[in-house]
């Protein structure tokens, strides 16, 4: 007995005939007759009654075929999952950016990709650029989202994603805050404050490689302070802060964003999407299309 005399065993039950069977399962009717007459030699009972009217089940085969269409049924919705498992339509990908990381295309092409694939469990992990770099390595983050170009992730893939315009943060009352634009020269003697927490350490080699000279380090404080902290402390007037306003956009109480140029214009910074070459989760292409969709 195996799922195929099963199927044709419901398949006749429900047409009332073993052609009709047949035709349902292009399937031709000898192959229907014979396969049921094994199993009910293999059974030792009669499963239907023939005649020329067609095939009506017998008692017996009334109770057998109720499990048996229970058993197609299972079978069939597993084949189903495992398929749509194999489409990346079911299935779980973990998900890492930073811990102050905030962008609208990102929550787009979250939102965006849970509609259209409500079967996948999306797990977020926030962490530094280490931790999830150490993460899709070791296969326990299926894709992180970190900020740089394509080249700073090495042994893996990836792709360039959206980017965000670099502002400073100041007190509303600070001399600068009347300007529409702020220039690298007119931060020089400014204190800056600085989150430990990704993305503050490539916040910090900014402000080192457009203000550092010989002769003239800007005084940087690293705090381990989240990205609203650090806003909170500018307001307070504890210094000025630099950060990477994404899409969505951010605001705190007594503090004024300014975007910050050089001579070229507005400096813009990129984000990416990393993962590994070798990744067997099949979600991760669907995530993957999600994001270049929102970019």
């Amino acid at each position: 007995m195996d799922l195929r005399h099963l199927r044709y065993v419901v398949a006749a039950a429900r047409n009332g005939s073993f052609s009709a069977a047949g035709h349902e399962l292009n399937v031709r009717q000898p192959i229907i007759s014979k396969r049921i007459r094994e199993l009910e030699d293999e059974l030792g009972v009669f499963l239907f009654d023939r005649s020329t009217a067609g095939a009506r089940l017998t008692p017996t085969g009334e109770e057998f075929v109720v499990g048996a269409r229970r058993i197609v049924e299972a079978f069939q919705r597993l084949a189903e999952r495992a398929k749509a498992s194999g489409a990346g339509k079911t299935g779980r990908v973990v998900v890492g950016f930073y811990k102050s990381f905030s962008s609208g295309c990102f929550r787009v092409a979250l939102k965006a990709f849970r509609q259209k694939f409500p079967g996948v469990e999306v797990e977020l992990m926030e962490g530094s650029y280490i931790e999830l770099k150490a993460g899709v390595m070791s296969g326990a983050i299926d894709l992180a989202i970190v900020l740089g170009d394509t080249g700073k992730t090495e042994l893996l893939d990836s792709m360039p994603l959206w980017s965000g315009q670099l502002v400073v943060a100041l007190p509303e009352d600070h001399s600068l805050a009347e300007k529409s634009t702020i220039y690298w020269p007119e931060l020089k003697g400014e204190r800056f404050l600085v989150s430990q927490d990704d993305p503050g350490p490539d916040i910090r080699n900014i402000l080192l490689r457009h203000l550092a000279a010989p002769s003239n380090h800007p005084e940087l404080v690293m705090r381990q302070l989240s990205r609203e902290s650090i806003l909170s402390e500018v307001g307070s007037g504890q210094g000025i802060g630099l950060l990477c306003e994404m899409a969505s956009g951010f605001a705190a109480q007594g503090v004024a964003l300014r975007p910050v140029h050089d001579g070229n214009g507005g400096i813009r910074l990129g984000y990416i999407a990393c993962w590994r070459p070798d990744t067997s989760n099949p979600v991760l292409k669907n995530f993957i299309s999600s994001l270049r969709l929102a970019d």
